[in-house]
């Protein structure tokens, strides 16, 4: 059978959510084709060629645009079979209008988009996956070359960079997260060999940096701990970064200096908000404190901290936002924040375990298929307004080439005009930060 296995975006990274289902598709005997469509442009013609259609779906952009791929490709030929699989698959499958799938795969999809495959059919259905199963090493073959994504910058210098993952899943249940929802506290382990082989054939393609893309790479301490000290045996100039938790950084303080000492350049860490209560809702597991002690466990040993964050809630006010950005600035951490992250506001997809706590309730609208998420209101309205006001500044900066810097400073002015603090110093002293180490690409979920 003729497999076309399809990404639409997967953060600027060579997507791993193609390359690990196309090695077990082949293996099973099927030939297989890859389009990254974040890279490549969409060619029609390749529809011809293929039997079956599968749209790799890990995070909620990529949905989006599956969707709008999967209609394009009924459109050319109804009668194809299109799968979508990953943790966004199942998202709208029964409100959605004029849906393309005829199944969805949600979880571990690896062995069952084989199954799929065996036994294609019209009738649509949802399935989740979660059985523990083996991986082969991805078929980065079928890709573009590492040149065409995200490079690791270091001052003036670019490096190619590799992404892999370690783990599915996540131990914990943030009730902001899409994880919960279908692994619901439960992790899933890639064995040590396939994600060593897939470095391997990384660096031979390149790649001088790799990005471990597990949603928290000490969830399981030992078993990362193992994958880096092999890396660094191997490799002991190749560098990497990952991404933790808050208190899995302070819970495993011993483990940064053999991290920083085997090539961890920075940790990208989701501290969301800096309001204590806020945190508590979102159910983080860690506290605006925590966040500053865990800036200087990881600093000193040399590790740079690339903090995530949320700060647009139904509950957010003005002085949050205000708070987040002086916390930003006092603990040096301007030129490590992607100035787009400080308008983000609060996504809910189906399932969100944000939907269980009553203090959702009076700001919470109607679900929108095509959107994939359900909206809500702000308990102060102008907060919506400087949300959006701040991503505006945020893509302007990006398109004229400013600075972070820069583009933080015309940020945190748009702040103070509404605020009641102090306004912003005209020259913000940001030691000798720049040219922190940064992936090319902002992420976006």
């Amino acid at each position: 059978m003729n497999v076309l296995l399809v990404s639409t975006y997967e953060l600027g990274r060579q997507p791993v959510h193609v390359a690990s289902p196309a090695g077990a598709i082949r293996d099973a005997g099927h030939d297989v084709r890859a389009v990254d469509l974040s890279v490549e442009p969409w060619d029609p013609s390749v529809v011809e060629w293929a039997d079956a259609v599968a749209i790799s779906t890990p995070m909620h952009t990529a949905m989006r645009l599956a969707v709008e791929v999967g209609r394009s490709i009924k459109r050319l030929r109804p009668e194809l079979a299109i799968a979508t699989y990953g943790l966004y698959a199942g998202m709208s499958a029964e409100s959605r209008v004029d849906d393309p799938f005829d199944r969805a795969i949600v979880g571990e999809y690896e062995a069952a988009l084989v199954s799929w495959l065996g036994a294609t059919s019209s009738s649509t259905s949802v399935t989740i996956h979660l059985d523990r199963g083996g991986f082969r090493t991805p078929a980065r073959d079928l890709l573009p070359p590492l040149e065409k994504y995200a490079h690791l910058a270091i001052g003036d210098e670019r490096r190619l960079v590799g992404a892999v993952e370690a783990s599915h899943g996540c131990l914990h249940n943030c009730r902001h997260c899409p994880i919960p929802a279908i692994y619901d506290g439960r992790l899933r382990i890639v064995d040590v060999d396939s994600v060593l082989s897939d470095i391997d054939q990384h660096v031979v393609a390149g790649a001088r940096h790799i990005t471990f893309g597990d949603p928290d790479f000490l969830n399981g301490p030992a078993h990362s701990l193992r994958i880096v000290r092999a890396m660094h045996e191997r490799y002991p100039d190749l560098t990497f970064d990952c991404t933790v938790k808050v208190e899995h950084i302070l819970r495993d303080e011993d483990i940064w200096q053999e991290f920083a000492d085997s090539g961890c350049l920075f940790v990208v860490s989701a501290f969301e908000t800096m309001n204590d209560d806020i945190l508590v809702l979102l159910d983080k597991g860690h506290t605006a404190q925590d966040a500053a002690r865990a800036v200087h466990v990881l600093r000193d040993v040399g590790i740079d901290l690339r903090p995530s964050w949320l700060p647009f809630t139904p509950w957010t006010t003005h002085e949050d936002i205000d708070t987040t950005f002086r916390f930003i600035g006092a603990h040096d951490l301007i030129d490590s924040t992607d100035p787009v992250q400080l308008g983000i506001r609060l996504l809910i997809p189906e399932g969100s375990l944000i939907l269980e706590i009553p203090e959702m309730s009076p700001y919470l609208g109607a679900y929108d298929p095509e959107a994939l998420s359900f909206a809500w209101t702000a308990a102060n309205p102008d907060m919506d307004v400087l949300a959006a006001t701040l991503v505006s500044i945020a893509e302007r900066g990006a398109a004229n080439g400013d600075s972070t810097l820069d583009t933080f400073q015309t940020q945190w002015l748009a702040v103070a005009e509404g605020s009641e603090s102090d306004r912003p110093p005209q020259a913000i002293d940001q030691g000798a930060t720049t040219g922190r180490p940064r992936l090319t690409e902002p992420w976006f979920c």
